[in-house]
């Protein structure tokens, strides 16, 4: 029987990417695109989890982490072909607007959300806690953008370096907005022994 997913060609730790090259499976776009995996997989739960809480303002943030779901999807493939030598393969690239779309996203958020002027050390629901996580993915993406960008000067990711560290801003704000005002602060007599 022939698998749909199962190919077995990556069976001696490599894998070829969407610019043709076969690299093996710890090379900086591998490394860089299983990151994204992981943050798009924290950012789908995160928007079921909204959805299912349905908190004040559930459908606007819904529809923006719908917004960020494909785009990781563009994000992918600039990541996997940073030379652009596959250029039909590309469903677009990360610019000006998009970062234009998150910020407004993230200045709504803002607007409407009493920032506490301490750390948070907990969220306050599961929701917000995996807002949280999203965003801790969003900080490790970009750290391993920034280690493809070092391996790979010739990328041209300047708008997406830009995209990745405001998305976990964004996030952070999201984080903070679906703790309805129950902000749960660090305490530093809690550490003492």
């Amino acid at each position: 029987m022939t698998s749909q997913v199962t190919t077995k060609s990556g069976d001696d730790g490599t894998t070829r990417t969407l610019g043709g090259e076969t690299l093996s499976k710890s090379h900086p776009i591998l490394e860089a695109n299983g990151s994204l995996d992981s943050l798009r997989t924290r950012l789908a739960r995160l928007r079921l989890m909204v959805v299912e809480r349905n908190p004040a303002g559930a459908e606007a943030h819904a529809e923006f982490l719908w917004w960020l779901l494909h785009v990781c999807f563009v994000v992918g493939s600039e990541i996997s072909d940073p030379l652009w030598k596959c250029h039909a393969s590309h469903p677009g690239k990360v610019g000006p607007e998009h970062l234009v779309k998150l910020e407004k996203e993230q200045a709504r958020l803002e607007a409407s959300t009493s920032l506490p002027h301490a750390f948070v050390v907990s969220a306050a629901n599961i929701a917000s806690a995996e807002a949280d996580a999203s965003a801790t993915m969003a900080r490790e993406f970009e750290r391993r953008l920034v280690a493809l960008h070092e391996a790979l000067p010739e990328f041209a990711c300047s708008d997406l370096l830009i995209f990745a560290n405001r998305l976990s801003d964004y996030l952070y704000i999201l984080a903070r907005r679906l703790d309805d005002g129950r902000f749960q602060l660090v305490d530093y007599t809690a550490a003492r022994p």
